[in-house]
């Protein structure tokens, strides 16, 4: 098979050779087309000695995805092209895995919950410009050090992509690609930093960001899909109470609160649409179907005391619990009785 020859934006780094830390193999790099992600991923989630803290990262002619686990739950994903860097919605990002897995690569990698946060964040925030120089280390540190800056300071040097957490610009830690086991830190920082033959000097690319606390869980899939089957069961209920008008009424309602919820331009209000799922946190998408549901069923109230609770607990009646579990109910005015 052919390696892909995209390149990284601002580097002559081939987005193919990019190599992670990697603290702990649980799978190397492998055609896609021999691994079956769904049992993968299953068993991440179910088996009691694979409920770990890990990524996936896959290697596509155009694309490097990075699939994100905590405790065994997929959580979050983000893509790595020519273009640039963004996160990508969990269901995009195995589409794209699945489009051409005889053309793609999937390596499998336990990681500290550090790792996978410094990770996510050289993928989504936007890079600080310090003006430091990062083929001279000294240069580089120092002026860290004098400004007293505090974040992830990401180092791709010969495709070994690496993280080093700076605090008040100190070094605080750091995991490094090719690091081998009990290695030290700062030898594996050095070691970045050596000119790899035929070439004379360094060629070290750094990316400085902010850096995450944690990393963020976005809605899954299966979230996405319960809260949209939601929408259409309250505006079909909506439906009956007005024909002819009750479609409209919430299709308004959705148009108003779009601007200030901008996830829902990814939760259609009819049936039948396909669009991208949203990329947010659980308690986002909770937060703008609620006020959805509530400004929709608020007329109807005025009208018909007691048919918004009915509505609300008719429709999520199924699925109850996901619902409760973001705190669906609590943003919303009505008590029920279930």
């Amino acid at each position: 098979m052919r390696a892909s020859s995209a390149v990284l934006t601002d580097t002559s780094v081939r987005l193919w050779e990019l190599v992670f830390p990697a603290p702990s193999v649980l799978m190397g790099r492998t055609r896609a087309a021999y691994v079956h992600l769904d049992n993968l991923i299953a068993y991440s989630k179910r088996d009691r000695d694979a409920k770990v803290d890990a990524y996936l990262a896959c290697y596509r002619p155009d694309e490097t995805l990075l699939l994100f686990f905590l405790r065994g739950d997929l959580v979050n994903a983000t893509a790595i092209a020519p273009i640039g860097r963004f996160p990508i919605a969990i269901s995009e990002a195995l589409k794209h895995i699945r489009a051409e897995p005889e053309r793609a690569e999937i390596a499998f990698h336990e990681a500290s919950a550090e790792l996978l946060a410094a990770m996510y964040a050289a993928c989504v925030q936007t890079p600080e410009p310090l003006g430091l120089d990062p083929a001279n280390p000294d240069t580089l540190f120092r002026g860290l050090a004098e400004r007293k800056w505090s974040g992830v300071l990401e180092l791709i040097g010969g495709g070994n992509v690496s993280y080093v957490r700076v605090k008040d610009g100190r070094f605080a830690g750091g995991d490094f690609a090719g690091a081998t086991a009990g290695e030290d830190p700062r030898a594996a920082l050095v070691r970045i930093f050596q000119p790899v033959p035929p070439e004379k000097v360094p060629r070290v690319t750094a990316r400085a960001v902010a850096g995450l606390p944690a990393l963020p869980a976005q809605a899954t899939p299966a979230l996405v899909q319960v809260f949209r089957q939601f929408v259409w069961d309250v505006t079909d209920a909506v439906e009956r109470e007005v024909p002819g008008e009750g479609v409209k009424r919430v299709e308004k309602v959705h148009a108003r609160l779009v601007p200030r919820y901008d996830v829902l331009r990814r939760i259609e209000v009819a049936r039948g649409g396909e669009p991208a799922d949203p990329i947010c946190e659980p308690s986002h998408l909770a937060e703008a179907v609620a006020a959805l549901v509530h400004d929709a069923l608020q007329e109807l109230e005025v009208v018909h005391p007691g048919i918004a609770p009915r509505v609300v607990r008719d429709a999520g009646r199924e699925q109850r619990f996901a619902l409760a579990a973001v705190g669906f109910f609590e943003r919303l005015p009505w008590h029920l009785d279930w």
